[in-house]
Formats: C-alpha cells, structure tokens, sequence
C-alpha cells in the first residue's frame, strides 16, 4: 500500500465515523430526556462494573436525575470516585441509585 492509498481509504473510513457519531450524538441526546426509573435502589460497589448504567440524584432546578454509563471502575464503593463515566469524569456511590428489573 502506498502513502495516496492509505490517505485515500483513511478519508472513506473518516466520512463513516463521522456519520457514525452523528448518529451517536442524536441517540444520546433522545436517551438523555428520559424519565428516571420509578423503581430503583440505592447502587452498591457490585454494581460498578464497565458499560453499567448508574443514575445520580440531582435537584429537579438544577436539572432533575441524570445517567451516564460506567467506563472504567476505579474504587469500588467509594462514595466519591468509584467509576470513571463516558463523560470522563469520576464519580462515586453518593446520591447513585440503579434501576430495578423485575
């Protein structure tokens, strides 16, 4: 393969990605306006593991609920940095709840 092709299939790839995060971007977004579980439970350090979805507590002025997904766990139980989230942040057990599944 020569400098030109790989250029060539890097721009191609890029066009894909992009429109693939697009489509991310809208998802995540749709995702963000849902309601906080009705039924749900404070989360535990079992719960903390990569790709979980972890609700936090937020006053409804400042925003209401919100829910990101676990990217790496950190320390587990910590009520302040168990879990780094796909937002980058860290975050901890305080104020975290689940949802529950019957």
């Amino acid at each position: 393969m020569t400098p030109s092709e790989y250029i060539k299939i890097e721009k191609e790839q890029n066009k894909i990605i992009a429109a693939a995060e697009k489509v991310i971007f809208k998802a995540r977004q749709q995702a963000d306006k849902c309601t906080p579980p009705e039924k749900h439970r404070p989360a535990v350090a079992s719960d903390i593991k990569e790709g979980a979805i972890i609700w936090h507590s937020r006053e409804k002025k400042y925003g209401g609920d919100y829910w990101h997904v676990v990217s790496s766990p950190e320390h587990y139980g910590d009520a302040f940095k168990a879990y780094t989230a796909d937002d980058g942040c860290r975050y901890g057990l305080d104020g975290a709840y689940i949802e529950l599944r019957l």
